[in-house]
């Protein structure tokens, strides 16, 4: 068995046997290349199966983005669990609702109505940011991305008869849905 020094970027991974004379200088320029270097070595047979023993290992860590405001406006994660998409939801609904106070009470002062047009965009960034985090929180549930919309648009007509009860229960379904073992 072979000791090997695993270097990854993105979703490139790559094995470098130590047992080679130039092993420190490839390690060096992979590094400079923006290989991030793993913590451990990894004892296999070939470079193939140590590839495959650290994916194993770590099937999940670099294989999908981590829950920023960038990668939820970009709806580019699936990481967000129950209590942190509570958390982005109330506290984007508060900003929201705080927003729409403030610029509402200075437009009524001012007589003017400049400060209601920066609530349209104010209102549209956190209206993006709530699927975003919608869109997030399904995906944690182990579902499809564009599922959402379909759900979504479904629960919508639904409450043009019901009066928001589809939407709510979409809601409490992605508060109180369990993570996907997938994930």
């Amino acid at each position: 068995m072979n000791s090997y020094q695993i270097l990854y970027k993105k979703n490139v991974v790559l094995a470098v046997n130590l047992g080679n004379s130039n092993a420190s200088e490839e390690i060096k320029s992979l590094n400079e290349q923006g290989f991030k270097i793993f913590s451990r070595i990894i004892q296999a047979v070939s470079e193939e199966r140590a590839v495959a023993i650290y994916r194993a290992e770590n099937q999940s860590t670099h294989s999908e983005h981590d829950v920023s405001i960038k990668n939820v406006f970009l709806f580019k994660t699936n990481r967000l669990r129950r209590l942190p998409y509570l958390g982005y939801s109330f506290s984007s609904f508060m900003v929201a609702a705080l927003s729409m106070f403030m610029l509402t009470h200075q437009a009524g002062n001012s007589g003017s109505n400049s400060a209601l047009l920066l609530l349209f965009p104010i209102l549209l960034a956190l209206f993006w940011f709530s699927i975003g985090l919608s869109v997030a929180r399904w995906k944690n549930c182990g579902h499809k991305g564009w599922y959402y919309a379909v759900a979504l648009v479904v629960a919508m007509l639904i409450d043009t008869f019901l009066m928001g009860i589809a939407s709510t229960l979409l809601w409490l379904y992605l508060l109180f849905n369990p993570q996907s073992n997938k994930i």
